[in-house]
């Protein structure tokens, strides 16, 4: 199932998030009777039992006999200690499964709130991640996903026990006196009007709070990114600075809303101070003036248990305090990782998408007066591209920085749609063929030589995952690899850092073009794919490919006209549109464009 909403994976564990609240709502029970107990034990010992919830506790103490004689305060201590020891025990194994269940509860969607929204990241073209941005995508995916954890965890934890013990703590109250009851009655919504009016004003600093934590994480990605460069300028000091505005102002966001929720703890506390000392004053009043204030004077027993309600409902508020703060910063995290969790990409598998195989000179792609644009953009990065390719023979493309090259290929390998016309794949639209077999028969060479960390094995292996050790030297020599390669101690199991930056440009190409060989695919693309090559290098890799790989359709994108010499047909592209296609020889002749790259070319290389 599709997960387009946070809530869609809280409703999977629907019997888990109500589990856990009951059991804290049963350790929640036995906590509001202890008071009762120990004032049904000290009205027991003084004969002075007159509501009737202590007077059924102390039948129910009675009822045990008598355990010690001639001492009934020690008799009715002993079984009311008993008695409290027990729900103490039976409340402490209910927490423990409780927090047991909420543990594993929250890790368990912690865990497929972070794969569905990496799936999501995944299925986004390169266009659609750097819409989001790619550090908002990093904080949502690390960050967002641990507030909604914690939020779960907080939820199965507090949220019925907090609310039961003070709602619990309000009736006992009323029970036991009902003008003391009133004092509960009065603060307990104050307490909460405190509550939601700061949640409410700090909910929105949350939202400016992520904003600007994105921010920063894409200012430390760009900087990792480019230290060299900022290195080569001297702008450490620039690039200091501004990281340290952004924060500074990330900090004076965070300690705004920190001020705010600053303010519910000492009022809560301040608000329950002052209900004791009414409690005091009106329990010290009774007990003075007898029943001037009262039908009959408040016992003593009643007034500490009074005030140990309070503190109960003082320690509840607190708590709500914490759900509410962890509620209000997740709440801004489940809209974050919503709006990417809802998101539709553009590229999609069609319904009822077919595959097949067709032979060797039947055309395998087809370009039909293509256009392409983006919505930011009111110029077509595409115009009226029109081509052929058959299967078996091979294309290049030429043509200056912008003209649209790499967009080509990335129509072919369906990173993106046309905007208008339609791509061929096989005789059929390409998007009714089955995009997974489709990226399956496209072995794929990226302009920028892409490493992941790990070992040269792992990363070849990504192109065949049953490749054998034979399979991946073949491919590192096909490529020209193996001769660095094999210097290598530890041969394919050498390490691959980040990116690959133990390794040089050409020594990455070659990796690259090597996991593309080892996939073997009905097409190979490579986007610029030697342009850190040597002349020599470049043209032994063609030549490998040219007598190794002749079954293959090759696609090359190339600056040098050396590189697309040999393809049967060549496209000349300027300004996104085609300026000339053909062989070498007919463009040479025909293509004054191609001439002047070939000219100028063949003097740099004679120099």
């Amino acid at each position: 199932m599709e997960i387009r909403r946070v809530r869609d994976i809280f409703s999977k564990h629907i019997f888990s998030i109500l589990l856990g609240p009951f059991l804290k709502m049963l350790e929640a029970f036995f906590d509001l009777l202890i008071p009762l107990f120990m004032k049904a034990i000290i009205d027991l010992s003084f004969g002075t039992s007159r509501d009737i919830v202590t007077s059924s506790i102390g039948q129910f103490i009675q009822s045990f006999g008598t355990w010690v004689e001639d001492n009934p305060t020690l008799n009715y201590s002993l079984i009311g200690g008993v008695c409290i020891l027990s729900m103490g025990l039976i409340g402490f194994v209910m927490t423990i499964l409780a927090q047991y269940v909420a543990a594993k509860t929250s890790a368990t969607i912690g865990k497929e709130v972070r794969n569905a929204l990496y799936e999501k990241i995944l299925s986004l073209s390169k266009k659609e991640r750097e819409s989001f941005g790619n550090s908002k995508l990093l904080t949502i995916l690390n960050s967002d996903t641990y507030q909604i954890q914690q939020a779960v965890l907080l939820f199965i934890r507090l949220i019925v026990r907090a609310p039961f013990i003070i709602l619990g703590s309000l009736l006992i109250s009323l029970i036991l006196d009902w003008q003391i009851g009133l004092v509960f009655v009065c603060i307990t919504p104050l307490i909460l009007v405190i509550i939601f009016v700061v949640m409410r004003k700090a909910s929105k600093q949350y939202l400016v709070i992520q904003g600007k934590l994105d921010q920063i994480s894409k200012d430390t990605s760009d900087t990792l990114e480019g230290q060299k460069v900022i290195k080569a300028f001297n702008a450490q000091e620039q690039e200091r600075i501004k990281f340290q505005e952004k924060s500074s102002n990330y900090q004076k966001e965070s300690i705004k809303v920190s001020k705010l929720n600053a303010l519910i703890n000492p009022l809560t506390f301040a608000i329950v101070a002052i209900a004791t000392i009414l409690v005091v004053l009106l329990g010290a009043r009774s007990l003075s003036l007898g029943e001037l204030f009262h039908d009959a004077p408040l016992l003593p027993s009643t007034i500490i248990t009074e005030v140990a309600y309070l503190d109960q409902i003082l320690f509840a508020a607190v708590q709500v305090t914490n759900i509410v703060l962890v509620f209000t910063k997740a709440g801004a995290s489940i809209k974050r990782s919503d709006s990417v969790l809802s998101y539709q990409p553009s590229i999609v598998q069609e319904e009822n998408a077919v595959s097949k195989a067709i032979e060797k000179g039947n055309e395998i792609f087809s370009f039909d007066h293509v256009y392409l644009s983006f919505k930011d953009s009111g110029n077509d990065t595409l115009k009226d591209i029109s081509f052929s390719l058959k299967k078996g023979s091979s294309i290049g493309f030429i043509g200056g920085t912008g003209s649209g090259k790499s967009t080509i290929l990335s129509l072919m390998e369906r990173f993106m749609d046309a905007s208008k016309g339609i791509v061929y794949y096989k005789g059929l639209p390409i998007q009714d063929y089955s995009l997974e077999d489709l990226r399956n028969e496209i072995a794929y060479v990226p302009q920028k030589s892409v490493l992941f960390k790990g070992t040269i094995a792992s990363n070849l292996l990504l192109a065949k995952k049953d490749a054998s050790k034979e399979e991946m030297i073949q491919a590192l020599k096909d490529a020209q690899a193996y001769e660095f390669v094999s210097q290598y101690e530890d041969l394919l199991d050498h390490e691959v850092e980040e990116g690959g930056k133990n390794f040089s440009g050409g020594q990455r190409q070659r990796l690259c073009i090597a996991r593309a060989l080892l996939k073997r695919g009905e097409i190979l693309i490579l986007d610029d794919a030697t342009s850190a090559l040597d002349l020599l290098t470049d043209q032994r890799v063609r030549e490998t490919i040219k007598n190794s790989y002749q079954d293959m359709t090759l696609v090359m994108v190339s600056q040098r006209v050396s590189t697309i010499s040999s393809c049967e047909q060549i496209v000349v592209l300027e300004g996104g549109k085609i300026k000339a296609k053909g062989s070498h020889e007919e463009l040479l002749s025909s293509c004054q464009v191609y001439q002047e790259t070939y000219l100028s070319q063949i003097d740099t290389e004679g120099k």
